[in-house]
């Protein structure tokens, strides 16, 4: 473990750096990890719990020699000194593949991931007596990272069960070192599509060579596009390097920056990913926040990273800016080029946290409302502050069939065919008709259903999405309905218009409730207590927030309110530095943000139901039992 002195060895070697090439720290400027004494901005202490060890993940870089005026520059740092990809060739060529003159592009990803590597390999081949050019930054990497790909097979499927995130993750299965989980799909990227860029790299750039291959034959030839060098020895097993890879990905992952000059320089096309030594050791904290005090900028004049004191620095304050910002201005960062605002999956595949801004709106969002039928009862409200930051939740169309599918076995068309005889909607000219069995599930309709997306997104606004509406009607329309509509066609969208028809609207809208109610109930988790024993520390302090000391198991994801109060429990008391309870909240943030969305899509449902109803008003006199109105 690093001790206090090699952490300012560290500090000092990567500032020398940065102002020997140059760029400037400010002076006042110190990496440091808080201990028990030190006092962040607003007066308050740090946990007394927390551990004192000068690689604890919370180090951060702290005005500690003195104060600091707004306006001051704190960071400069040349893009010289960035580490990207944007000296990489794009186009390359395959030697692998069976059409080798065909060229290739590689990704502004890839290109970054490829330096990144190859940073490593020679850093890991280096001798005291060599130098590499980022080896201090390499030195001021974290050991380990906040990464999904860190996390167990157990976390993931308790803490994150029933998300979109989980089921991603679950579905390509990254191997962690704890727990022996399947690694094949990052492998599988890794010999598709990141090996032959690297033998590329080799072969033509001299990249990644092996010990025996530097000697004078092995120069590259630059005459001929695409040619072999002229001899080689003993090529690199990049099957050895994947260890290089996989740490490149949580890497880049976590640290780097998407940015772009304003306006548009002539090397616009690489906006990122950056990494960006001595600004990466910087710590989040959102916009809002008052411990917020700087935004990372571009100089137009010459491209380099800068960060200017945004309010004047109190001495012991930690700079703090966030990782979650907007579109560029004037040289901003634009971190995210396709939203705002992050989502709390977002943040956490990108960054392993879910930050506290995120979690206290979840708390708000939820034990503001009166009753959990009422929870979204302030949604409108909701989606103008929260935006597009709200993970959405995901309606899978096998979840929307087979929801389907059981209204179309139960009882209930027959119940609404009689309440239409009884209430006289038949002479006023409403129809039904006999659902389309399992056998006609296939020709017409099922490349129609084939045709349309796997998944549909349900966002706080509870929008009906025109591929929602229509996986649900090709599943009640008539055969003969069908084919007027497809008209040849393979496939077709349906909006809102369709659900005016008294019975197809009602089944429409009822099975979407049916999907939203099975959907909710794979976010619960229930864990037995003795049969976890290898989790005990994490289970005790979970037994006590959900208020279960005397029963032998303990659950969550189930009752939004309770899931809330035991969030502001675990934010607002020193139980969260126990092991895993940090994960556990950040995947019940992400829960509740998803369910949000769904009990919103439900309660738009419900509220279209009772218009519907309202407007035939002899229907709705006669239902005594709302219980058919609303079925369980």
């Amino acid at each position: 473990m690093a001790t206090a002195d090699d952490v300012l060895v560290l500090h000092s070697n990567l500032s020398k750096w940065i102002e020997l090439n140059g760029g400037c720290i400010h002076n006042n400027l110190a990496l440091h990890t808080p201990s028990p004494s030190d006092v962040t901005d607003g007066g308050q202490r740090q946990d007394k719990n927390q551990q004192v060890a000068p690689d604890y993940t919370r180090r951060g870089i702290f005005a500690l020699h003195g104060q600091i005026a707004k306006g001051e520059e704190l960071i400069r740092l040349p893009v010289a000194l960035a580490l990207d990809g944007h000296a990489l060739p794009v186009s390359y060529y395959d030697s692998s593949a069976s059409v080798i003159n065909q060229p290739r592009n590689a990704s502004n990803w890839l290109r970054c991931v490829s330096s990144l590597m190859h940073t490593f390999y020679q850093s890991a081949k280096a001798t005291e007596a060599q130098s590499v050019k980022y080896s201090h930054y390499i030195a001021s990497l974290p050991k380990r990272y906040d990464s999904l790909l860190n996390w167990t097979t157990w976390e993931i499927r308790s803490f994150l069960a029933g998300t979109a995130l989980g089921m991603n993750v679950t579905a390509t299965p990254i191997e962690s070192p704890t727990d022996g989980r399947s690694e094949d799909a990052l492998r599988i990227q890794f010999r598709k599509s990141v090996v032959p860029y690297l033998n590329y790299l080799q072969q033509n750039l001299g990249l990644f060579q092996s010990d025996d291959d530097s000697n004078s034959n092995n120069k590259i030839d630059t005459n001929e596009r695409g040619t072999k060098r002229q001899k080689r020895a003993e090529e690199v097993d990049f099957e050895q390097l994947y260890p290089l890879f996989r740490e490149g990905c949580m890497c880049i992952s976590s640290r780097a920056f998407h940015m772009q000059l304003q306006p548009d320089t002539a090397n616009s096309d690489y906006h990122g990913p950056y990494l960006l030594p001595y600004i990466d050791l910087l710590n989040h904290s959102p916009q809002t926040s008052p411990k917020h005090v700087t935004t990372l900028r571009r100089d137009p004049t010459d491209g380099s990273f800068v960060m200017m004191a945004e309010r004047d620095i109190a001495i012991g304050e930690e700079i703090c800016h966030s990782y979650d910002v907007g579109d560029a201005v004037d040289g901003t960062i634009k971190q995210h080029e396709s939203s705002s605002s992050l989502t709390s999956a977002q943040m956490l595949q990108t960054f392993g946290f879910v930050d506290v801004e995120r979690q206290r709106r979840m708390i708000d969002f939820f034990l503001e409302a009166k009753d959990r039928n009422d929870i979204v009862s302030n949604s409108n409200d909701a989606v103008v502050t929260m935006g597009s930051s709200i993970t959405s939740a995901v309606l899978t169309k096998s979840e929307l069939c087979e929801a389907c599918e059981e209204i179309s076995k139960s009882t209930y068309t027959h119940e609404l065919r009689n309440l239409m005889e009884r209430s006289g909607l038949l002479e006023e000219g409403w129809e039904y008709w006999d659902l389309p069995s399992l056998s006609n599930w296939v020709g017409a309709r099922g490349n129609a259903l084939k045709n349309l997306p796997d998944e549909i997104l349900v966002s706080l606004d509870a929008s009906l999405a025109d591929e929602l509406i229509t996986i649900c009607c090709l599943n009640f329309l008539p055969d003969f309905t069908l084919d007027e509509l497809l008209n040849d066609e393979q496939t077709v969208l349906l909006n809102t218009e369709v659900l005016e028809d008294f019975f197809l609207g009602k089944l429409v809208l009822q099975a979407i409730i049916n999907a939203v109610k099975t959907k909710l109930t794979s976010y619960k988790v229930q864990i037995n207590l003795k049969e976890d024993a290898d989790d005990s520390a994490l289970l005790r302090v979970l037994k006590k927030v959900f208020e279960n000391d005397e029963c032998s198991s303990i659950c969550w994801g189930e009752n939004e309110v309770s899931d809330a109060k035991a969030l502001l429990k675990l934010t607002s008391s020193n139980s969260r530095n126990q092991s895993g309870i940090d994960k556990f909240i950040y995947g019940l943030v992400v829960s509740l943000e998803e369910r949000a969305c769904l009990m919103e899509l439900r309660k738009k449902a419900y509220e279209m139901i009772v218009h519907r109803y309202k407007k035939t008003s002899r229907v709705y006199v006669m239902i005594g039992n709302f219980s058919m109105l609303f079925p369980q």
